[in-house]
C-alpha cells in the first residue's frame, strides 16, 4: 500500500510539472497569438493606405492622360513667347528698347 502511495505521488507529481509546463506554453502561445493579431490589424491598414495610394496616382495618372495636348499646346504658346522676346531685344541705334520705350541710362 506504501509503495502504490509513493508511485502515486510520484505520478501525481510528474502530472504537475506537465501541467505547469503546458500552462507556460499556452501562455506563450496566447501572446503569440496575440502578436500575430496586431500584426494582422497593421497589415490590413497598411493595406487600406497601399488601395487609397493606388486610386489617387491611377487618377494622378488617367489626368495626366487625358492633358497632354493642353500641356503641349501651353507649352508651344510659351516657346513663342520666349522666342519673340529674344527678338525684341535692345535697339542700340535708336536709343530706345524695343518693349519698355526710350532707355534709361
Amino acid at each position: 500500500m506504501q509503495s502504490e502511495g509513493v508511485e502515486v505521488s510520484a505520478e501525481m507529481e510528474f502530472l504537475t510539472q506537465q501541467n505547469i509546463m503546458l500552462d507556460l506554453e499556452n501562455k506563450a502561445l496566447k501572446q503569440r497569438l496575440e502578436s500575430l493579431a496586431q500584426e494582422q490589424l497593421i497589415k490590413r491598414f497598411q493595406q487600406e493606405m497601399f488601395e487609397r495610394e493606388i486610386g489617387r496616382l491611377r487618377s494622378l495618372y488617367q489626368q495626366q492622360q487625358q492633358a497632354p495636348a493642353l500641356v503641349r499646346s501651353n507649352s508651344r504658346d510659351l516657346d513663342a513667347q520666349f522666342a519673340n522676346l529674344s527678338l525684341k531685344h535692345k535697339d542700340p541705334s535708336s536709343g530706345r528698347d524695343a518693349l519698355s520705350g526710350p532707355l534709361r541710362t
